[in-house]
């Protein structure tokens, strides 16, 4: 973290480590400029004592909110690179069920893939810790998608700053898309459970209702007796009501108790830049035409899918709205 702020740090023993930080990374730590970290209690008198649980650690923590959650490297491709021959494939991959998928050209391009890591906490009765990860295509905005072979070979990974600069990606739309894909998976990991909780509600409420239920037909029963002496039918009319309020507060407490509370967060994320070939493809309905890019990937050899409007799914079979040819999956058609 240090050196990722343009600070500086050396070792001068073992256990020591010493840093000089920018002012304002000095300011927002609460430290000064020159500090020693120290990693022994018996030097810690003039120096930060550093172990996992120090107060020192979460304020670095604290500086990942902006940044450090994020690396990046592009991969060398020294493979023939194809640029032609792609409409039989596109044919074949994506099928517009009322519409035509025409292909105007192929051009090699860089293509940004994001993985994302969403940690999240699940609580109900118990707690439960997880993390979903899955990638993201930079430029379509397509989730799921598999890389191939891509990261098989550490030694094609190569630094990308020229890349960087020369793609523009939209971190905020790909940001939404992540989030929403990040809930489906989420929902999908925590079914079981959610399934396994409702079960044991039914049983309860069950358990509850019965026996509340003899109580309430057993007062009922007594205040039928006792409806000559007012005095007692009174009595118990109100022990009835007050049974009834507290069967309802306790099916009340029961779906609280039952309920589970998800929060999730982006722990990292990684950008992966491979060299692919972008197919740029018309899309026709009726009088309607819309340009659109489909990805080929030289590291598995196929086209990729392409993105629903409405919900982010990747499709290969989709239908066109007559308005402006946008891509629907069947399921929200």
């Amino acid at each position: 973290m240090v050196t990722q702020f343009d600070g500086v740090a050396e070792w001068t023993c073992e256990q020591n480590l010493e840093v000089l930080l920018p002012p304002k990374i000095a300011s927002i730590l609460e430290i000064s400029e020159l500090v020693t970290f120290t990693t022994s209690a018996e030097t810690s008198r003039n120096n930060y004592f550093v172990t996992y649980n120090s107060d020192i650690l979460e304020r670095f923590e604290g500086l990942l909110n902006s940044s450090g959650y994020v690396a990046s490297y592009g991969i060398k491709y020294d493979g023939y690179l194809k640029q032609s021959g792609f409409d039989k494939l596109v044919a074949d991959t994506l099928c517009p069920q009322n519409g035509l998928i025409k292909v105007n050209s192929a051009v090699p391009a860089i293509t940004p893939y994001v993985l994302f890591n969403v940690d999240y906490t699940a609580e109900a009765s118990e707690k439960r810790l997880g993390m979903v990860s899955f990638w993201v295509n930079g430029i379509t905005g397509v989730t799921g998608i598999d890389l191939g072979d891509a990261l098989l070979w550490t030694v094609d990974r190569i630094a990308t700053p020229s890349i960087e600069q020369q793609t523009n990606i939209d971190f905020e739309q790909l940001l939404q898309i992540g989030k929403k894909h990040s809930e489906q998976l989420i929902e999908q990991e925590l079914l079981p459970w959610r399934q396994k909780n409702h079960r044991q509600l039914q049983r309860d409420e069950k358990r509850i209702s019965e026996y509340y239920g003899d109580i309430i037909q057993e007062i009922t029963a007594k205040s039928q007796k006792r409806k000559s002496k007012e005095e007692e039918f009174e009595r118990e009319k109100n022990r009835l009501e007050a049974t009834k309020l507290e069967l309802k507060r306790k099916l009340i407490d029961l779906h609280e108790r039952s309920r589970i509370l998800v929060t999730a967060q982006l722990h990292s994320a990684l950008i992966v830049w491979l060299q692919t070939v972008h197919i740029n493809c018309q899309l026709i309905r009726k009088k309607q035409k819309r340009e659109v890019v489909a990805v080929w990937n030289p590291y598995h050899k196929q086209v990729e899918p392409l993105r629903c409007s409405k919900s982010n799914n990747s499709v290969t079979n989709f239908y066109l709205t007559d308005e402006s040819a946008q891509i629907i999956c069947p399921t929200v058609w």
